[in-house]
């Protein structure tokens, strides 16, 4: 049987046996990132402190001379690409009136999840992970709806699956976990291994403990919940350079020169005094604790000089050349301008297009980073929205919100696209995302009377909650027209709004699918004959009352 405890030990068994030189590749890696040299992968509950290793039972603090540049790039690189922040877009595809809202719940409900879990933190982790170690991945825990980045030496997969674009099997485990993190754990022990394993294939999920408990569920979901991310796709298997990797070399040879000039430089005097033979000076009693003093007699019937000050060079400029230029091919292996590394400017280029052009020649660079960065996006909404349970609400139902599940947004998943854009298009300071809206309502983008939505400032949400009352009231009389055949318009509700946003659904529902979606448009016209109808009532009670008015107004006049 596929889902007994034996089958999916040797599941696990074999997809661990495919990593073990990865394992080596990442400590040797975060050692050269971190420019420690005792940082151990396998001890987690360990105090891996950076900076200084244990020698024996004392701490060593002394170090060598470094100039990291190989985190200098990462840094860089990673703080340039997590300045870009992603959000996902959900646009109807030929949809009904159904997939409008769903699409539009889909978009909150991811709105929400992104600036709750910090999903831009977490990406930007997975792809300084990627960097270090050429792989970054981001776990989606389809219990708890966690979302984050993990140590990537911790994931088993196949190599070949990874090579051919589907994997189907992986094993995620981590050592000395902390059972305070496991709820409904109920054992002694304070640190266990905990790990689970996804199958695809054979429909399995498993909780696997040191101890040798092993709880198998059923896994329904066609994806494992993993994205994988690189900094360069691998040709073929799992692995590729990473930035350590194509720096190493040059990292090693800038430490041994700058460890070169250190030496000098201590070694090295930092005066040297010369003393003529023959005078009066006591060499013993000159003493110069950062010098040499130096006696010497003069030849022939060359007289002698006076006492003379030297302060000889400790090395030759060479070796100080030679590391700035090290550094400079660091920077252009990977593609990053001096101006970014160091934010100086680059030796000869003083114009301000210069800079502007230097920046976008950077950005273009990045160009395939970038695209790695928003797919990993992408990949994590379309994971989600298979993992989680189909039958739980995507957001709280209310009094103006239809209950939609996961189910139902999976149903529609084909008349839906997920577009994604590394840019905001409205700033966030409060001043000039005011100044955008307004630009946008005068060009016609917006209905000037939807900025209050846009606005999302807290301090004056009281401010706007009438016309958001307004939006919401008449939304909720259109979906019950649309849902439930419901045509009933309550006194309270503002029929000239009303009658505006049902042209523009129905504007909306026709431009999508008008074959489709002709029976909603129908049940619109009908709920919008309703509100003609209303307003005709109203005008003939107004106008009925004001005769009435006139008439007692003449009445009075007629007697006086």
């Amino acid at each position: 049987m596929k889902k007994d405890r034996q089958f999916v030990l040797n599941c696990i068994s074999e997809l661990k046996s495919k990593r073990g030189g990865f394992k080596q590749k990442a400590e040797r890696n975060l050692r050269i990132y971190e420019d420690s040299l005792n940082i151990s992968l396998d001890d987690v509950n360990y105090e891996n402190i950076v900076g200084f290793y244990k020698n024996g039972s004392q701490y060593d603090t002394t170090v060598d001379m470094s100039l990291n540049i190989i985190k200098s790039c990462i840094d860089t690189l990673v703080s340039k690409i997590a300045s870009t922040k992603v959000r996902p877009h959900f646009n109807t595809v030929n949809g009904s009136f159904k997939d409008v809202r769903i699409a539009k719940q889909a978009q909150q409900y991811f709105d929400q999840k992104f600036e709750s879990k910090d999903i831009n933190k977490q990406v930007s982790e997975c792809f300084r992970c990627a960097c270090i170690f050429d792989t970054g991945i981001i776990y989606i825990d389809p219990i708890d709806k966690s979302i984050r980045n993990v140590l990537p030496w911790q994931v088993y997969f196949r190599p070949a699956e990874k090579t051919y674009g589907h994997i189907t099997r992986v094993y995620y485990e981590r050592k000395q976990f902390p059972t305070t993190l496991l709820e409904g754990y109920t054992g002694k022990e304070e640190y266990i291994g905990y790990g689970v394993y996804y199958d695809i294939v054979n429909h399995v999920w498993a909780e696997m403990y040191s101890t040798g408990e092993v709880k198998i569920h059923d896994y329904q979901a066609d994806v494992v919940p993993f994205v994988f991310m690189n900094y360069t796709p691998p040709i073929i298997g799992t692995s590729s350079n990473s930035i350590v990797d194509m720096l190493l070399a040059i990292q090693i040879e800038i430490n041994q020169l700058a460890n070169t000039v250190k030496d000098a430089s201590q070694l090295s005097p930092a005066n040297t005094i010369l003393v003529p033979q023959g005078t009066n000076i006591n060499i013993r009693k000159l003493n110069n604790g950062i010098g040499n003093v130096i006696g010497y007699s003069m030849s022939g019937n060359i007289p002698a000089s006076p006492i003379t000050v030297a302060t000889p060079s400790f090395i030759d400029p060479q070796y100080m050349k030679t590391i700035e230029e090290l550094k400079e091919t660091a920077y252009e292996l990977v593609g990053i301008s001096q101006l970014s590394a160091t934010s100086q400017k680059p030796q000869g280029l003083n114009s301000a297009i210069g800079l502007k052009t230097l920046e976008s020649i950077e950005s273009d660079r990045f160009e395939t980073q970038l695209n790695s960065v928003i797919k990993a996006y992408t990949d994590i909404t379309k994971i989600c929205m298979k993992v989680y349970d189909p039958d739980e609400d995507i957001l709280p139902g209310d009094q103006f919100r239809s209950t939609i599940t996961w189910k139902d947004i999976c149903r529609e998943d084909k008349n839906m696209k997920i577009q994604y854009s590394s840019m905001d298009a409205i700033s966030k300071d409060p001043t000039t995302k005011m100044q955008i809206l307004q630009q946008m309502a005068v060009m016609g983008i917006i209905p000037a009377n939807t900025i209050s939505q846009y606005l999302e400032m807290p301090d004056i949400d009281k401010s706007y909650s009438r016309k958001n009352n307004n939006w919401n009231a008449v939304q909720t009389v259109i979906e019950r027209c649309i849902d439930s055949d419901i045509f009933e318009v309550p006194s309270f509700v503002p029929i000239d709004y009303l009658e505006m946003e049902i042209i523009n659904t129905q504007l909306s529902l026709f431009s999508s699918n008008p074959d489709d979606n002709i029976e909603d448009i129908n049940k619109l016209t009908k709920l919008f004959g309703i509100c003609l109808q209303m307003q005709n009532k109203f005008a003939q009670l107004m106008e009925q009352k004001q005769q009435e008015t006139m008439e007692q107004y003449s009445d009075e006049m007629g007697e006086m």
